[in-house]
C-alpha cells in the first residue's frame, strides 16, 4: 500500500510527530555535513527540494536545548543513530538558525522589516532568559523589535547576534541560514539590487568570516550567486550544486525511496517515474519530492503537475521575457525533447542573468527547470548538456516559456524588416522598427542599468540573431581606425553591409549626433570589404530612439 507523507513540512521535529504519516529517511546528510572539510558550506538545490527541512532537522540534532524537549525522540529509527561521529555531536553546540525565506518584498523599505524580523525570530527559537543576554547586546535586541531600526544598525545584527549566543553558551556558534539568496533575488527583480547587496555583504560576510565565534556555516539557497561580493574575503567556503557528488542524495528522493514509497503498486511507481523523475544530481537519479508526496496524497488520482503551483516563477519569467529569438529557439528544442549544450557559468552576479548569453539555461538548470545528462571539462571551464526532465516540467514548461514564445515569435516578425531596413538603407523602417521594439520590450528596469548603452548593445544583438545567408554579426571588432558597436557583413563583396553605433544621452537626437561625428572621425567604413555599406547612428534616451543614416565617402 503506498504511504502518505506530509506535505509542506518546514519543521523537522513536528514532521515527525505525526505517526499516521511516513517520512523519508535523511538524517545521513547530518554526517556528510559534519565530515565536509568546509568552514561555509553553500547548498544550492530547486525549490521545494527539501532545503529547510534538511536543516531544520540539522539544527535539531545539534543543538543544545534551554530545556529538555518533550515527547518522543524525532530521530527514533533513523540511520543517523548508527553515525559515530553524527552521535558524538549530538545536543552539543550552540546553533543560531536564521531563515531568510520570507525576505521577499518589493521594496527596501519592507525588507529591512523582514530581515528585522527574522533576527528576532531565531533569537527568541534559543529561548535565553532575558538574565543572561549580554548587557551590550540588549539594546540591540530591542533594535531588532523596534520598527525602522537604521539599516546601518542591522547590518552587523547578524554578527553581533552570533557573538552574544557565543557569550552566553561559551560555546562556538553554528550558523544555518535558510534561503540566503532570496533578498539578493528579489532586489534585482524590484530594482534595489545595489541597496541590498551593500546591506547583505556585512550582514553575512562579517558574521561568516573565520573567528573564534563561529565553529560552521551551513546555507541554503536556490542560486549560486557566489561572486556577489559576500564570500569573496573568506576562506574556506565550498559550494554545493546540482552538478555536484557530494550531497547528491540528500536532496530530493532516490529511485530506491520513491519505490519504498510507493509500496506493492507498479502502476503508481511507474506513473510517478514518469512524472517526477528524471533529475541528475551528481550522477544520481532524483525525484522532485514536493510533486511525489502530493501525487502520493491522492495516489488513485490522475498525476498532475504539483511543483508549478507551489510559486516561484518570478525570475523564470523576467529572465525569459528578455531573452532574444535565439532563447526561443532553444526552448523549442528543449520542449521537442532534445538536449541542448550550454557553458557552465561559476557564481555570476544577478545583473549579469539576463546579459550573458548561457546564463538563462543555467539559471534554468540550478532552478529545476532542466538537468544535466553529462558534464565534460573545456579550455574555458565546463560544458553541460541539459534536457527537461520529466513529464511535469515539459507540461508546465510549456506555460512558462508561452510569453517567451509567443513575444518573441512577434519579436521574429519584426527583426525581418529590421534586418532588411539596415541593408536597404532604409532610415525611416530602421527608426520605425527599432523604436517600436525598444518601447514594447525593454523595460525601464532594465534601463536604470548603469551602463545603459551595454543594455542598448545586448539588446540590439539579440534582435539580429537571424541573418540572411551569408552574413555575420560582429560585435566590437576592429574596422577602420575603431570598433563599432555592431557590423553586419555580407560574405561577397557585391553585397550590402551594414554597422551600427550606439550612443546614450539625455536626447537622443543629441546622442545621435554624436554616434554619427564618431562613424566619421573613426572612418569605421573603410574596415569593412563589400560595397555598399549602410552607416547607422542610433541614439536612445529611455525608450527613445533616433536613427540617422550616415553618408561617409565610399559607403552607401
Amino acid at each position: 500500500m503506498p504511504k502518505v507523507l506530509p506535505i509542506g513540512a518546514m519543521h523537522f521535529r513536528s514532521a515527525r510527530q505525526r505517526d499516521d504519516l511516513s517520512y523519508v529517511d535523511k538524517s545521513a546528510y547530518i554526517g556528510r555535513v559534519l565530515r565536509s572539510s568546509a568552514f561555509v558550506l553553500v547548498q544550492c538545490r530547486p525549490r521545494r527540494f527539501g532545503k529547510t527541512l534538511n536543516l531544520s532537522m540539522l539544527r535539531e540534532w545539534l543543538h543544545r536545548p534551554a530545556v529538555p524537549e518533550l515527547g518522543p525522540d524525532p530521530f527514533r529509527d533513523m540511520v543517523v543513530l548508527r553515525d559515530e561521529l553524527a552521535c558524538s555531536n549530538r545536543e552539543r553546540h550552540a546553533v543560531l538558525h536564521l531563515s531568510l525565506k520570507g525576505c521577499k518584498s518589493s521594496s527596501w523599505a519592507a525588507n529591512i522589516d523582514a530581515i528585522r524580523s527574522a533576527l528576532h525570530d531565531a533569537w527568541s527559537q534559543l529561548r535565553i532568559p532575558d538574565r543572561e543576554v549580554p548587557t551590550w547586546f540588549r539594546p540591540h535586541l530591542s533594535g531588532f523589535q523596534r520598527a525602522k531600526t537604521p539599516a546601518a544598525q542591522l547590518s552587523m545584527g547578524l554578527k553581533r547576534m552570533a557573538t552574544a549566543l557565543y557569550e552566553v553558551t561559551g560555546t562556538p556558534v553554528w550558523l544555518l541560514i535558510d534561503e540566503y539568496d532570496a533578498p539578493i533575488q528579489t532586489a534585482w527583480q524590484h530594482g534595489y539590487y545595489g541597496t541590498a547587496v551593500d546591506f547583505l555583504r556585512p550582514f553575512l560576510g562579517e558574521a561568516l568570516k573565520d573567528s573564534n565565534v563561529v565553529q560552521r556555516a551551513v546555507l541554503t539557497g536556490i542560486l549560486r550567486v557566489a561572486k556577489e561580493g559576500i564570500f569573496s574575503e573568506m576562506n574556506g567556503v565550498v559550494v554545493d550544486t546540482v552538478l555536484d557528488e557530494a550531497f547528491a542524495t540528500d536532496f530530493g528522493f532516490t529511485e530506491q525511496e520513491v519505490g519504498d514509497l510507493a509500496g506493492d503498486d507498479a502502476r503508481l511507481l511507474e506513473e510517478l517515474r514518469s512524472w517526477y523523475n528524471g533529475y541528475n544530481i551528481g550522477g544520481n537519479a532524483i525525484y522532485n519530492p514536493w510533486s511525489v508526496a502530493n501525487a502520493l496524497s491522492a495516489p488513485h488520482r490522475p498525476m498532475d503537475v504539483h511543483w508549478m503551483s507551489s510559486g516561484g516563477l518570478e525570475i523564470i519569467e523576467r529572465i525569459a521575457t528578455r531573452y532574444a529569438p535565439s532563447s526561443t529557439l532553444t526552448m523549442e528544442r528543449l520542449l521537442a525533447g532534445e538536449s541542448v549544450p550550454m557553458e557552465v557559468v561559476q557564481g555570476v552576479t544577478m545583473p549579469e542573468i539576463d546579459r550573458v548569453p548561457d546564463m538563462l539555461l543555467n539559471v534554468l538548470l540550478h532552478t529545476g527547470y532542466v538537468t544535466a545528462t553529462s558534464v565534460r571539462a573545456t579550455q574555458s571551464g565546463q560544458e553541460a548538456m541539459v534536457r527537461l526532465p520529466n513529464r511535469e516540467i515539459a507540461r508546465c514548461s510549456l506555460g512558462v516559456f508561452d510569453r517567451l514564445v509567443r513575444n518573441n515569435l512577434q519579436l521574429l516578425n519584426s527583426t525581418e524588416p529590421l534586418v532588411r531596413g539596415l541593408l536597404d538603407g532604409d532610415a525611416p523602417l530602421v527608426e520605425a522598427v527599432l523604436g517600436s521594439l525598444v518601447r514594447n520590450l525593454l523595460s525601464y528596469h532594465d534601463l536604470a542599468d548603469k551602463t545603459p548603452e551595454r543594455i542598448y548593445h545586448v539588446f540590439v544583438l539579440g534582435l539580429l540573431a537571424r541573418l540572411p545567408p551569408g552574413y555575420r554579426v560582429s560585435s566590437n571588432k576592429e574596422f577602420g581606425e575603431g570598433r563599432p558597436d555592431v557590423v553586419i557583413e555580407a560574405g561577397a563583396e557585391d553585397q550590402p553591409s551594414a554597422l551600427l553605433e550606439f550612443k546614450t544621452g539625455r536626447s537622443a537626437k543629441t546622442a545621435c549626433e554624436v554616434a554619427a561625428a564618431q562613424i566619421e572621425a573613426k572612418r569605421y567604413v573603410q574596415g569593412v570589404r563589400s560595397r555598399p555599406v549602410f552607416a547607422w547612428a542610433v541614439g536612445f534616451s529611455g525608450k527613445g530612439v533616433v536613427v540617422r543614416r550616415v553618408a561617409v565617402g565610399d559607403g552607401g
